[in-house]
């Protein structure tokens, strides 16, 4: 009998602990988890790929479904990096949430910079190439940001013709309307020096130096990563001890980086 009712109790001890912990782990369930920090927002794209770091170039380990919810934590140029219910973490491109909701439903408009790196750009480094006057011309300048609408900038030309050869140095202001546009349009206005080589071979002339002055526009481009495409069109008239003075129409386009 002392038996039988050692393996009584056993068995009711044995079931009364499998009924706490049942009750425990409903419990642990039903409790609200915490949400995750940063921006809550619906995919309402058919599917967002989800990378392990922010590029193409990073393996996708998961996909996002319409409907689901994710936290926006932060943004590196074009990447954001999210947090899943499930606690993981992962990159996405900001082109693929163009359908994206926030939590009562309209669409969210994404910037493109996130960090605002591009209108609060402070120093520009940049490669030019175009026409001359008919002579193809390299350029080659620096820029320092004053404000997000206006820049100096120090450009130094350099144009190979059939009869001469012509070096151009100008400082110019630049003034963009609309900074925080993606494609941005800008005006210029400058002055500088020119100095004109003729080919000796072919005509027998001294070198000479006039004054120049600019003016001009064009548009920026940014495409990613501090780096922009750029393409201009400038007018510049020089100022020589002749009768009259001489007009020089110039197009180049190039690319720049930022910092």
């Amino acid at each position: 009998m002392i038996k039988l009712g050692f393996v009584h109790t056993g068995k009711t001890l044995l079931a009364a602990a499998w009924v706490a912990l049942a009750l425990f782990c409903n419990a642990s369930l039903a409790e609200p988890k915490e949400e995750p920090d940063g921006l809550a927002v619906v995919i309402a794209d058919p599917f967002v790929n989800v990378h392990t770091g922010a590029g193409r170039g990073y393996p996708i380990f998961h996909i996002l479904e319409k409907g689901e919810t994710v936290w926006l934590q932060k943004q590196r140029t074009d990447w954001f990096k999210v947090t899943m219910k499930n606690g993981k973490t992962g990159w996405v491109k900001r082109s693929t949430l163009n359908a994206t909701l926030n939590g009562e439903g309209p669409l969210i408009a994404f910037d493109y910079s996130g960090d605002k790196s591009f209108p609060n750009r402070r120093w520009e480094l940049g490669m030019m190439g175009g026409d001359f006057g008919g002579a193809s011309a390299l350029t080659n300048y620096v820029g320092y940001h004053l404000t997000p609408n206006l820049a100096a900038e120090l450009k130094y030309t350099q144009a190979f013709g059939s009869y001469s050869n012509s070096k151009l140095l100008s400082l110019n202001a630049v003034h963009q309307i609309f900074p925080n546009w993606r494609l941005s349009p800008f005006f210029t206005l400058g002055s500088g020096v020119i100095l004109i080589e003729p080919d000796s071979d072919l005509v027998q002339s001294q070198d000479r130096e006039d004054t120049v002055m600019t003016v001009g526009g064009g548009f920026m481009f940014y495409v990613s990563r501090r780096f922009m495409l750029r393409a201009e069109y400038s007018d510049h008239k020089v100022l020589t001890n002749r009768e009259n003075n001489e007009e020089v129409s110039e197009w180049k386009a190039g690319f720049s980086v930022y910092f």
